[in-house]
């Protein structure tokens, strides 16, 4: 059965009345302070009715079931992108957007693939193919033992296309 939490936030007028005890010089920039944080309080307000789950115990599990495996997300990878990408121009590429879409798609192939207690993240870069060098570089820190990455490079007559899938294990 699951417990409902609700949390309470403090009302405008009481607000208001903590801002009457106030003093002093610096009171219109607290008075500032206080409207701008009422406002997003006021958009937050709706979130105080819904109902939360009672969060999971932890399980203390050290390992993962299932590692990550570099083999099978790079293939993930590779179908999505030339999935894709077939035989688009870069000229026609609508930029950011196709790289979001391109993203999402991956992630959600893989986390298909069952890495239980794994944070996927993934990312895509591309650009124009004639006269272009790149250099990509990424720093993290993990654990060597269960931690890992992928990645996939696409290449057609105008693009090319990184995509680059990292799994950390998460305790």
């Amino acid at each position: 059965m699951a417990k409902v939490v609700k949390t309470t936030r403090p009302r405008l007028a009481t607000l208001a009345r903590g801002l009457s005890t106030l003093s002093g010089s610096s009171l219109p920039l607290r008075r500032a302070r206080l409207e701008s944080s009422t406002n997003s309080a006021a958009s937050e307000a709706a979130t105080d009715d819904l109902e939360f789950r009672e969060q999971v115990p932890p399980t203390y599990q050290l390992e993962p079931t299932k590692t990550f495996s570099q083999t099978q997300v790079k293939t993930v990878i590779q179908s999505v992108l030339e999935n894709k990408l077939g035989e688009l121009r870069y000229e026609d590429t609508p930029g950011g957007t196709l790289a979001k879409c391109l993203s999402d798609a991956i992630t959600k192939e893989v986390k298909k693939l069952g890495f239980d207690r794994y944070k996927i993240v993934c990312t895509v870069s591309f650009g124009p193919l004639r006269d272009s060098c790149v250099k990509y570089v990424s720093r993290c820190m993990w654990n060597p033992e269960f931690d890992n990455f992928a990645e996939y490079t696409y290449r057609n007559k105008s693009l090319y296309c990184v995509g680059t899938v990292y799994g950390v294990y998460v305790e």
